[in-house]
């Protein structure tokens, strides 16, 4: 289950080789690397079938067509249509270390992130030093390529749940830089054309270095990640509990804390001042530890719960019962939350995020506020592993362990609805202004 943001910083670190000429293969090649990617996805693949049949499958990996030269930016773009049939959300493809070196290292990257909503782009954050856009303006193309083509184009060629593009929709919406690195290449220069005021204009920005990109990213953020954090509203007898991600080892590297003595913090100043509307806010949390979400769900839970129902992985290509980190019935904690929760979910809750969602809604304990979740709320896989293709060296990350969580039928299988939908505004993002939060304390005041 892993986390993209770290992933980027992985990313950034794999500075170790570079390559300066552009790399291409044959049609040999690839049609090897195909080979090997689809007798790995159905010797290992979990997930597979859940959503594709295996002669969708094999319809796929037949009619690919392939040219007799193919560029690396060709050959990522080939592997990753894969997703279409894959409809996993943590399947991941990256393309080859050489390449995410040479470009961490050598090239420039998009210097705006613009956002996705509703059939439209827009720049919603400004990192160029020169030449700026100005934010809140719709993107009308981009080098050429027009808004829609080019996003949905990349969404269809990203780690998806199904027919759920919640999750890459939230990752372009965070880190435009980049996919648009790996579906198009890394460029010196940004041609783009945009609407503000009805009135159509084109400008043309420099790309920048990935390390200057991430000092304008940290100058201009206004969150301060403390990975769990917990504010009081005595007025108003709430409390609000922040959980950025779920993963122990993220907490003992990047925060210097442990989850789980964290939470019990949290749960001694919960019980100090009485708190009786509980919102937890696991917006943009896109995983982690199991094991974590199942300590927190022992306090909010008044009874015996089943985290996960049970386990499965590949043995010779067929899926088979297996043990797992959360079998089992868990108790509640001796003393627990009493109060209602208010949970605030959106694309970038994923994995774990979906599973706590997942066993709150099981037990009416939690009314769900925001955008649909990027994560299922009934199976999902994880524990991956990556492979290598043989010849283009581009990167898949694979799961081997699928996490049933409840039962489900046909069609069923999808992203944690919310209960209220609050639509996201550019306007209000622009002005930081939390339409979610704010909608939640309104709901606490109705119910008082």
């Amino acid at each position: 289950m892993k986390n993209l943001k770290l992933m980027t910083i992985i990313i950034f670190l794999l500075q170790n080789s570079v390559f300066g000429q552009v790399a291409q293969f044959t049609k040999l090649e690839i049609e090897q690397d195909l080979k090997f990617l689809k007798s790995t996805l159905i010797t290992k693949h979990p997930n597979l079938n859940i959503y594709s049949s295996q002669s969708e499958i094999d319809s796929f990996f037949t009619n690919i067509k392939i040219s007799n030269t193919v560029t690396e930016l060709e050959a990522f773009s080939l592997f990753s249509s894969a997703q279409e049939v894959i409809k996993d959300g943590h399947t991941l493809f990256y393309p080859s270390k050489k390449r995410m070196a040479s470009n961490n290292l050598n090239q420039l990257f998009c210097p705006f992130q613009p956002f996705w909503h509703n059939s439209k782009l827009y720049i919603i954050k400004n990192y160029a030093t020169t030449n700026q856009l100005p934010l809140g303006a719709e993107i009308i193309s981009i080098n050429g390529i027009q808004s829609e083509e080019l996003i949905n184009g990349m969404l269809k060629k990203m780690m998806q749940e199904g027919t759920n593009y919640n999750y890459p929709t939230w990752a372009l919406n965070n880190y435009f830089f980049e996919y648009y690195s790996y579906f198009f290449g890394c460029v010196e220069e940004f041609k783009v054309v945009y609407q503000i005021d009805q009135i159509e204009k084109e400008i043309v920005v420099k790309g920048i270095a990935k390390t200057t990109l991430f000092q304008q990213m940290k100058k201009q953020s206004n969150k301060i990640d403390e990975g769990i954090s917990l504010k009081i509203d005595k007025e108003k007898g709430s409390a609000i509990l922040t959980i950025n991600n779920w993963h122990s080892a993220v907490f003992r590297k990047y925060y210097k804390k442990n989850f789980i003595v964290e939470i019990k913090k949290v749960i001694k100043e919960l019980e100090k001042e009485k708190i009786q509307n509980l919102i937890i806010d696991i917006r943009d949390n896109q995983g982690g530890d199991t094991k974590n979400s199942r300590f927190l769900l022992s306090y909010l839970l008044n009874e015996p719960f089943i985290l996960i129902e049970a386990y499965f992985k590949k043995k010779n290509g067929e899926l088979q019962k297996c043990h797992g980190p959360q079998s089992g019935t868990h108790k509640p904690l001796s003393k627990t939350f009493q109060g209602d929760i208010y949970v605030l979910i959106n694309g970038g809750s994923f994995s774990n995020s979906g599973v706590f969602c997942s066993v709150l809604r099981k037990h009416n304990r939690a009314t769900f506020i925001g955008e649909p979740s990027g994560g299922n709320e009934f199976v999902i896989c994880g524990s991956s592993k990556v492979v290598t293709l043989p010849n283009t060296g581009i990167q898949i990350e694979v799961p081997q362990l699928q996490f049933f969580i409840k039962n489900y039928e046909d069609g069923q299988a999808k992203s944690v609805v919310p209960d209220f939908y609050v639509e996201p505004n550019i306007t209000d993002l622009l002005n930081q202004k939390d339409k979610d939060l704010e909608f939640t304390f309104e709901l606490i005041e109705q119910k008082k």
